[in-house]
C-alpha cells in the first residue's frame, strides 16, 4: 500500500492538473467567502473605506468579464508557446527531459494562477445584480459585491506578476547549462539521501553466501503485469519478512523493466503459512510498476538523462562538445560523491538484527555504466570533449580508493584504444600528455 501511495504521489507531482485543480478549488471558496463577507459588512464599513464601495453593476461586470477573458487568452497563448519551447528542447536534448519539465512547479503554479483567477471572476460575476433603472448611484452600488470585486483585481495583479516571472522562467529553464545542472543536482541529492543505506540497515558480516544458499530453493513471487519498476518499499518488505518469519531475495531494482509472470523476488518460509496467497499479494504490493521510469528511486534514470544529453551533443548532426562537457562534469560530481561512500551490503537486517532480505547492489559500477561508459566512445572521437573527460577522470581517480581507481584505469585504457583508431597521432599524443599532467596535479585524496 505504501509503495502504491508513493507511486501515486510521484504521478501527482509530475502532473499539470493537481496544483491547478487545488488552486481552482481555493479560488471558488474565496469567491464564496468574499461575497458572504461583503453581504455581512453591508453599510457597517467605516467612512474612510467608502472608496472601496463606490462601484456600479455595469463597471463591475466589465472588470470581471475583462479579467476572466484575458486570463483564458493569456493562459492559452503562454502555454502554447511553452509547449513549443519544451518540444524543441526535448527534440534537441532528449525526450526523457519531458519528465523534468512536467515536474517543474513554476509551470504548474502559473497554470493554476490563471485558472484560479478565471474561475474566481466567473463565480463573482454571477453575484453582480442589476439595479433598478431609477436607482441612484449610491443605491446601485449595493448590488455589487465590492470585497469580492477587490479580490478579483488583486488576483489580476498577481497574475500579471506571475506572467512576468513565467516569461523569465521559460527561457531560463530550457537553457542547457541550467537544465543539466538541475538534473545533476537532483542526481547528487538523491545519491546523498539513498546511500549508504537505501534499504534497511546494511549487514556488517559476510553472511551473503549462507543466505544465498538458503534462498536458492525459494518460492518465486511473480508480478501480474508488465512495466517499469518505479518504487520498491524496502521498509515494508523487511517488516513483512520479520512479521511472517521469511527470508527474501529481491531480484529487481528500480528502473528495470519486468514482464508479466517474471519473478520479482524469491521467498523462503512461505509454505509454513496457510494464507500463502494473501502474503504473496502483500509482498507483490511492495513493488510499484508504471509505464515509464521516474527519478524518485531510480538514480540511473538521471544518469542516463545526462549521458543522453552528452551523446546528442557529440553527435555529428549537433557537434556541441561544450554541452557534453557540462553533462560530464555533473557525472563526475555524482561519481565522486558515490565513490567516496562505502559499498552497500546486499544483506538487509530487521530490528532484531536478523538477516531478512538479500538485495542486488545498485552502486558505483552501475552509475559508471549509465554515465561515463556510455559517453566514452563519442568523447574519444572528439578532442575537446576527450580532453575534459581525461581531466575529470584523473581528478576522480585521485579522490577515490584503489578499487575504484582500477575501474577508472580500465575506462582510460578503453578511451585511448578508441582515440588511437579515430584521432591523429598528434591529437592522441596531446591527450596522453594531458592525462599525465592532470595525474601529477590532481589533488590528494582526503
Amino acid at each position: 500500500m505504501k509503495s502504491y501511495i508513493l507511486n501515486t504521489l510521484d504521478d501527482i507531482r509530475s502532473s499539470y492538473w493537481f496544483i491547478p485543480l487545488v488552486m481552482a478549488i481555493i479560488a471558488a471558496a474565496l469567491s464564496y467567502v468574499g461575497i458572504r463577507v461583503d453581504t455581512a459588512i453591508g453599510d457597517t464599513a467605516p467612512d474612510w473605506l467608502g472608496w472601496l464601495f463606490d462601484n456600479q453593476p455595469e463597471g463591475a461586470r466589465a472588470v470581471l468579464s475583462t479579467v476572466a477573458g484575458s486570463m483564458v487568452t493569456v493562459g492559452g497563448v503562454v502555454f502554447s508557446i511553452t509547449l513549443v519551447s519544451v518540444s524543441n528542447a526535448a527534440f534537441q536534448f532528449g525526450p526523457r527531459l519531458l519528465t523534468t519539465f512536467m515536474r517543474d512547479r513554476s509551470n504548474q503554479i502559473t497554470l493554476g494562477t490563471f485558472t484560479a483567477t478565471f474561475l474566481y471572476c466567473l463565480l463573482v460575476l454571477r453575484a453582480v445584480q442589476s439595479a433598478p433603472a431609477d436607482a441612484s448611484d449610491e443605491m446601485a452600488s449595493e448590488f455589487v459585491p465590492h470585497i469580492a470585486l477587490l479580490g478579483a483585481i488583486a488576483l489580476a495583479i498577481c497574475s500579471i506578476g506571475v506572467l512576468i516571472y513565467f516569461i523569465h522562467h521559460v527561457p531560463q529553464s530550457i537553457h542547457v547549462s541550467r537544465l543539466v545542472a538541475g538534473i545533476g543536482g537532483e542526481l547528487c541529492s538523491q545519491l546523498d539521501e539513498r546511500f549508504p543505506t537505501p534499504l534497511g540497515e546494511g549487514s556488517k558480516t559476510s553472511d551473503r553466501g549462507a543466505l544465498e544458499e538458503k534462498l536458492s530453493d525459494g518460492r518465486a513471487i511473480r508480478v501480474k503485469k508488465s512495466g517499469y519498476i518505479r518504487i520498491i518499499d524496502g521498509d515494508s518488505l523487511i517488516a513483512l519478512a520479520s512479521k511472517y518469519d521469511l527470508m527474501i531475495e529481491l531480484l529487481c531494482l528500480p528502473g528495470g523493466f519486468i514482464t508479466s509472470g517474471d519473478a520479482a523476488m524469491r521467498v523462503v518460509g512461505l509454505e509454513a503459512h496457510e494464507d500463502c496467497d494473501a502474503i504473496e499479494d502483500e509482498l507483490r504490493a511492495v513493488v510499484a510498476l508504471g509505464a515509464m521510469r521516474t527519478p524518485m528511486q531510480d538514480a540511473g534514470f538521471l544518469a542516463e538523462e545526462l549521458s543522453e544529453i552528452a551523446l546528442r551533443a557529440l553527435s555529428p548532426g549537433v557537434n556541441d562538445p561544450h554541452t557534453a562537457i557540462t553533462a560530464m562534469h555533473w557525472m563526475g560530481a555524482a561519481l565522486t560523491l558515490l565513490g567516496e561512500r562505502e559499498d552497500l551490503s546486499s544483506v538487509r537486517r530487521d530490528e532484531n538484527d536478523e538477516p531478512r532480505v538479500l538485495a542486488p547492489v545498485d552502486g558505483f559500477d552501475n552509475l559508471m555504466r549509465a554515465s561515463l561508459w556510455r559517453v566514452l566512445p563519442f568523447a574519444a572521437r572528439n578532442v575537446t570533449a576527450g580532453e575534459q573527460l581525461v581531466a575529470m577522470t584523473e581528478h576522480l581517480r585521485a579522490r577515490l580508493g584503489e578499487e575504484r581507481r582500477k575501474q577508472l584505469d580500465d575506462l582510460m585504457e578503453c578511451f585511448f584504444e578508441i582515440a588511437r583508431e579515430s584521432l591523429t597521432a598528434e591529437e592522441v599524443k596531446y591527450l596522453t600528455a594531458k592525462a599525465k599532467t592532470c595525474r601529477e596535479k590532481a589533488p590528494e585524496r582526503v
